[in-house]
């Protein structure tokens, strides 16, 4: 009978079947997209905060205490020297002079710093100054033809470490003002000083002396002249002598005609 065939359970329908499985792959894959989107978010977001962490944190510091000394690149030196490392030194080539001879006046610089350095030796720098008894008679920047424009008056120069140079000019003996023009006043014999200056450093004075010609070649003459009188007063005596013989040789003359 259908009455009783049509009592039984119904077949599920294959096609909502189908369908609903397929839901279910969409949902799981929608879900493990959303998931892999999510923690490639957080995974830029971290790694923008390190390179931003980086960027800002300082420098390490060095792990050595002391800075090593600064050294020179090819003809550059490390830069100008320590004001209190540079040293002066003043130095004449004899301790005598007289009359027409011209000392040689020599300053030393040193560059006492324990490394290579800058010192700027120009013209505009240097001075030499003649000092009597304290005060100054003569300086080279009295007729100096340097001017702040002129190349000669800056000569910056690398100085190794622990190194001097030297430079030297000639004293000429003739007395100027402070504007160059020569004065009536002289340089009278005794002692004198030589002081040179690098900049704001001065060196220990170097004592010399002007002596006048030695007076010896005049008292020889006078002394000659004493015994070319004395050899005239020996001719004279032997003037005498002379004399005497002839009278002697007249009184035999007159004893032989006697005889006679």
């Amino acid at each position: 009978m259908r009455a009783g065939a049509g009592g039984g359970r119904k077949r599920p329908d294959p096609r909502k079947q189908l369908y609903r499985r397929r839901r279910i792959t969409v949902g799981i894959l929608a879900i493990v997209v959303a998931a892999v989107l999510v923690l490639g978010i957080v995974l830029m977001v971290k790694a923008v905060q390190g390179i931003r962490e980086d960027v800002s944190a300082p420098a390490p510091e060095p792990t050595t205490t002391e800075a090593a000394a600064p050294g020179p690149e090819a003809s550059e030196g490390s830069g100008a020297c320590p004001p209190d490392s540079v040293r002066v030194a003043a130095s004449t080539d004899e301790d005598e002079y007289e009359d027409g001879e011209e000392p040689e006046l020599t300053i030393e610089v040193t560059n006492g710093h324990d490394a290579d350095c800058i010192i700027d030796v120009g013209e505009a720098h240097q001075e030499f100054v003649i000092e009597r008894d304290g005060d100054t008679v003569w300086s080279s920047r009295y007729c100096a033809a340097t001017g702040e424009d002129d190349e000669a008056a800056t000569n910056p120069l690398v100085f190794p470490a622990q190194s001097s140079k030297k430079a030297s000019l000639t004293w000429p003996r003739i007395p100027v003002d402070d504007e160059c023009r020569q004065t009536d006043e002289s340089f009278p014999a005794g002692e004198y000083a030589l002081v040179v200056k690098l900049g704001e450093t001065e060196s220990e004075p170097a004592r010399f002396s002007l002596v006048e010609e030695a007076g010896d070649g005049a008292s020889e003459p006078a002394g000659d002249e004493g015994s070319a009188g004395e050899d005239t007063a020996d001719d004279d005596s032997a003037g005498e002598d002379t004399a005497d013989d002839d009278s002697a040789g007249e009184d035999a003359a007159d004893g032989d005609s006697g005889d006679g």
